[in-house]
Parts: C-alpha cells; structure tokens; sequence
C-alpha cells in the first residue's frame, strides 16, 4: 500500500505512519481547521476493488458509530475520498495491552483490572447485538489514564447479521483466539468473544497461549482437537478453581461456556486469587474481572498477615450497646499498656530497606510486640467505612465497589452491628480500590475517605474515646489520653491487642499499628498509609491539638512487606 505521510485527505493533513496490516494502515493525521490529533484508518486501495472488503470497512463504521462506553474506542468519521476509504478514530498513545504483555506475565491484580474493563466494554457490544470476533492484546488500547479500550471492530458484525460480507472465507480471526467454531468456518456469536476472554486470561496470567504450534493450521488444529491446557502447571501459585472455571470458558462447544460475558465475570468475582496452601488454609475470595482484587500478588489469609512476634494481649471481646460479649477463642494474651519513657527518638528508618527497624527500635524501647491472630473485624467499622466511600465516590462508588470486590456493597452497606464479623482484609482491599479507580488522585480520595469516615465515627460515639470535656488539661496529658484511648479503640475493632504507643520525649508520640488492616497484602514503592494519616489528623483535630501536633508515616508496611506501620505524632515547636 502506498505510504500516505505526507498527503492530505478531506479534512485530514497525515503526519506519519504508526502500522498496519494486510487489510488497512494506521496514520496519525491532524484534522483541520480543528487542529486536532487523530488516529486516521487507512484501507488498502487495492482492496476498494472488493465490494466485500469496502462493505466490512463500513460495517466498522456503523458498528462504532451505535457504541458509546469507557472502555471501547469511539469513532470520530468515516469517508471516501481520493480513492481512500477511510476512518478516524481518537489518538491513543498508550499502547497496546501486547506492549504490556511482551514484559511478561501480569501479576493478579493488573490483569483482573483489564479483564474487567475488557469484559464491560464487550457486554457493552454485546447488548448492542455487536460480537467483536477479533478480541486479542493487539486491540485492546491502553489510554494514558490506564484504561483499557476495545478497538478495531472491522471483524465484528451485528448479531443478527450473516458472517460472509468478505470474499476470503469465513474463517476469519487470528489463530490461538479463535473458538473452535470460528475455526471450522461456523457462524459464531458472543460466546466467540467469551472463548476469547479465556484464551486473554490464561496468557495474561501465564505469558502463552493455550494452543501453540508452527504454523496458523497447527494452532487451528489443536484448538479443535486437543485437550484445554492448566494454567496451575505453568504457574503454580493459581489457584485450581482457576483451571476448573477456564475449562469451561474454553469449551469446544459454546453451549457448555458461560453464556454471557457478565456471567464470566460473575464466576471470576468467586476465584480465590491464589492456589490454597499445602496446609489447607484458606484463601481469602479475592475477585478478579468482574471486580478486580486488590491485594497485591497474593490473597490475605491469617497466617500471611501474623508476623512472629511473642504472644501476648487479652481474650477477644466484641463491645455492643449490650455490654462487653466473648466471641472466638483467640490464644491467650496479655494487655500491656506500653511504657512512657524519654530519650532520644529512635532513628528515621529507610523505608525502602524491608528491615522493619522502625518496629524492632520500639520494641527495643518498651513497645510489646503483637501477633494477629483474629480473621475478623468490627462489622460497624467496616460499614462506617463504606458508607462514606460511597459519599466520597459518588457517582464513580459503582465502579470502585466492583473494583474491591465489593457488589454486595454496591447497593447497601454491609451489616453495621458489633459483631466480629467482617474479614480483616476488606478495608485494604477498598484501599488499593482507591487507587486502582483514581489513580494519581487517588492520595488526595483517600485522605479524604479516612478524614470523613473518622469524623463519623466519632460523631457516632460508638469507639468509647472519651469526649473533649472529659480529657484532662494541658496538651502532651491530652494527647497521651487521645493517644491511648485512640489505641484501646481500635484494638476493640481488631478484637485483639495490635496497636501501640510510646511517648519517645516531650515532643513526639510514636504509634505502631501491627498487622494494619488498611495495609494487608498492599505491596507498594512509596510510603501509602494515608488513611491512617487522615484518621489521626481527624483525631487530633477533634481534640482541639491539631495546632500544637502534625502525623507523620515513620515506616510504611507496605514497603516493608511486614504490613507493620509506624507513625510519629510531633510537635510544632521542634
């Protein structure tokens, strides 16, 4: 095909050339007077002479033209002029989900946010009676915001339409994506896609295709006649459910697959995200696609979460409007209020170290080190929490909410009783949602998510912190008091003794949250224990101190892999 760089159509001054393949190449044009970027879809001129070829070209028109989501790229125009066919879509510079996979195998996280966003822009087609027929990494888009976008409709075709608009066979797709009866040149419909929604999970997770060979007949073959491959014996750390759901998904027949691409991320919402251990402990549900998980890498069970440290702290207690209740039997441990000493701080750690230096130089000073235990925590807490998500989202909640995990939520808030009922993991896993959903404006949602849902809950009443009034005068003794009764407070929500305290001088309170629930399984670069940041800042600034104390995150536990965070709580005068 000619190269166009250089020429003009219609409206359209072409810049350069960005790729193509055997039916049409892609230019980046400057439309006029406008001024505006776009991507310009040039067919073949030799192709023009195919009647069927011109028909599919416009097809992809139309076919756009009827769509309008987040996730599927949008048309701009469609025309035919100086003997060029022509389409011109918006200018995508983030690559394509290939670029992504050429590193290698995404971890859990980034590819069930993919195939989540994949999935709701192909319901999407599908609701509009459009089957993609070509679903691959090479058109799936990556807009610089993240997001993933459908492109390239030019295989697609309305449901109720027939598959033969080229004259070059009906057997049209890219081999290793194609379902079985696309192979054998049937008519295909949306479980086609969904077909290809398995073949992009098992690569996604795995780095390969399913079905591989030397050549486009070998790889046909073998989706037709062989058996569907396990992804657990490429990669181990998935979980069986996994294997049992892509057997189906990958099913010869299209009758024995989920029938819709909702109902594929319904059973994916339902996978452990990673394989049970050898000890048969279980993993937390994590959901992938239909809402992406959020811990990182790896689900939070209770033995990830309890770091070795010498048992110790009460029996678990539950307090209700009714009094003070037992609930599960945890070991026994004993409550230690830490000691009050002065001296030199301990030194600033290095964050990035994993060390956990920070932690052992409190312990070294008096603090006692805590074991978490317990599974579970405050469903009153955790409800508070997702009420005001849902305020602080407002209209993006829905999306945020299937992004945890969380489509029980979606609706109504979780059960808001002093049961020990909700697992302890949750609210880390609406953390990394925050920043999965917001992006780089995700510090500034969850400082705001932890600052309204503090204030809340103490507007409630519910924590048994003291009132204002009741504390004592002078601020480093009302401090101490908000300090302690602010530790005790959330043990309770814990059940068990897994926060501390330490008065290092007489200008700094150091503050270790052992285990931190906002922080399970969340593996980060940078210090990301905003919330608590937020929730301190609330704390003192309902304590009237907040002119005389500033938060400061000492050591993250999300750097550190220990998910052990201290904060230091410093005088303004220093």
């Amino acid at each position: 095909m000619k190269d166009l760089t250089g020429t003009r159509l219609g409206s359209y001054e072409i810049v350069e050339r960005l790729g193509g393949g055997g039916m049409a190449v892609v230019y980046r044009a400057v439309q006029q007077p406008l001024g505006r970027e776009v991507a310009l879809k040039a067919l073949s001129p030799e192709l023009l002479q195919d009647e069927g070829f011109v028909k599919r070209f416009e097809a992809e028109a139309k076919t756009l033209a009827k769509l309008d989501h987040p996730n599927i790229l949008t048309i701009y125009d469609f025309e035919l002029a100086d003997g060029v066919a022509y389409l011109t879509m918006p200018l995508i510079r983030g690559g394509t989900l290939r670029d992504i996979l050429k590193r290698g195998p995404l971890d859990t996280l980034s590819a069930w946010r993919y195939l989540r966003e994949i999935g709701d822009g192909l319901q999407h087609a599908h609701d509009a009676g459009i089957v993609h027929r070509d679903l691959k990494p090479t058109n799936v888009l990556i807009h610089t915001d993240g997001r993933a976008l459908l492109a390239d409709f030019g295989l697609a075709r309305g449901a109720g339409q027939p598959t033969h608009l080229t004259t070059i066979g009906l057997a049209i797709g890219t081999p290793g994506y194609m379902a079985p009866e696309q192979v054998m040149g049937h008519d295909v419909d949306r479980r086609a896609d969904i077909y290809a929604m398995g073949v992009l999970t098992f690569e996604m997770l795995t780095g390969r295709l399913p079905y591989t060979g030397a050549n486009r007949m070998e790889v046909a073959y073998s989706t037709v006649n062989s058996p569907i491959p396990s992804v657990v014996s490429i990669n181990s750390n998935l979980p069986d459910e996994l294997d049992q759901l892509l057997t189906r998904v990958l099913a010869k027949d299209p009758n024995d697959r989920p029938q819709t691409v909702r109902d594929l991320l319904s059973q994916m919402a339902k996978l452990p995200q990673r394989r049970a251990s050898a000890s048969g402990s279980t993993t937390a549900t994590v959901p992938p696609a239909g809402s992406a998980p959020i811990t990182s890498r790896q689900a939070i069970t209770s033995s990830d979460v309890a770091v070795t440290r010498t048992p110790q702290s009460s029996p678990a207690v539950m307090a209700g409007g009714g009094g003070i209740q037992p609930v599960e039997t945890l070991p026994p441990m004993q409550r230690v209020s830490p000691p009050m000493v002065s001296g030199s701080p301990p030194p600033t750690p290095s964050s990035g170290s994993g060390s956990s230096s920070a932690v052992r130089t409190l312990e070294l000073m008096g603090v006692r080190p805590a074991r978490a235990r317990g599974r579970f925590i405050l469903n009153s807490y955790m409800a508070n929490y997702i009420h005001v998500a849902r305020e602080v989202s407002r209209d993006r909640w829905h999306e945020l909410a299937y992004t945890a995990g969380f489509q029980q939520y979606a609706d109504h808030d979780p059960p808001n009783d002093e049961q020990l009922g909700t697992p302890v993991d949750y609210l880390s896993r609406m953390n990394e949602a925050f920043e999965v959903v917001y992006g780089p404006e995700a510090e500034d949602q969850i400082r705001a998510w932890g600052r309204r849902a503090t204030e809340r809950w103490l507007a409630e009443g519910r924590h048994a912190i003291p009132g204002v009034r009741r504390l004592v005068p002078g601020r480093r003794r009302k401090l101490i008091g908000v300090v302690s009764a602010f530790t005790d407070a959330m043990d309770n929500v814990r059940g068990e003794h897994t926060h501390a305290s330490l008065q290092v001088d007489e200008d700094q309170f150091w503050m270790v949250n052992f285990s931190n629930m906002f922080a399970l399984g969340r593996i980060k670069s940078v210090k990301s224990c905003h919330v608590w940041i937020a929730s301190l800042e609330a704390i003192l600034r309902w304590a009237g101190l907040a002119n005389d104390w500033y938060v400061e995150e000492v050591e993250c536990g999300c750097v550190s892999g220990t998910f052990d965070c201290v904060f230091a709580i410093r005088s303004v005068q220093t």
